[in-house]
């Protein structure tokens, strides 16, 4: 019989690689979006950018943080979901599976970009060639797993459960005779007193 720990450890381990899985596809999307950098070859081995496309390698930093964000939050409200497995359990799997998944997505989205953007071999001088995009930098990896955390945080805040409604609650209507009620035991005791005419 299958404990409920194993339970939700097998869960945690589905979480972290869904959320690497789809990092993957989010990095091929990415490599698409992001801009190339175009340069004018000026002598060989060396280009310069044209007017304005040195800005490109910024909106390709921009555009990365900006799918990291979408899918660290999706994420972390699909791993909510998984209610049986909402603690320690699902929040290590959303952290293990956001950290490779954000660095899942930078290696494969350089990759296709680099195969989008082929370096050229000996441009001529005076010819434009294209420079594959980039990440720019490494703490661009940071962003997914911030927001997959700052989320379960906030989910986790809003919940109004002791467990995060991990347990079976049971919440008794307004009125309900079993549910102990002061306020209702003696609304019933003044029916007793003083029937209603008909």
């Amino acid at each position: 019989m299958i404990s409920l720990r194993q339970t939700r450890l097998r869960t945690a381990i589905v979480i972290a690689a869904t959320i690497a899985g789809v990092s993957v596809l989010v990095g091929v999307v990415w490599a698409f979006l992001a801009p190339a950098e175009h340069l004018l070859v000026v002598s060989e081995g060396r280009g310069v950018a044209l007017t304005g496309e040195s800005l490109h390698q910024f909106d390709a930093s921009a555009v990365f943080i900006w799918l990291a964000l979408i899918v660290g939050v999706l994420s972390a409200v699909a791993a909510w979901l998984a209610r049986l497995s909402r603690g320690p359990y699902a929040l290590g799997g959303l952290i293990v599976g956001s950290a490779a998944g954000a660095g899942l997505m930078a290696l494969v989205g350089s990759g296709v970009t680099k195969l989008r953007f082929p370096t050229a071999d000996n441009p001529a001088v005076g010819e434009i060639i294209a420079r594959a995009p980039n990440i720019g930098t490494l703490l661009v990896l940071l962003f997914q797993p911030l927001a997959a955390c700052v989320v379960t945080l906030v989910l986790a805040v809003l919940n109004p459960y002791d467990d995060l409604g991990v347990g079976d609650h049971h919440h008794p209507e307004s009125g309900d005779p079993e549910s102990g009620d002061p306020a209702t035991e003696a609304e019933q005791a003044d029916d007793e007193v003083q029937p209603k005419l008909p």
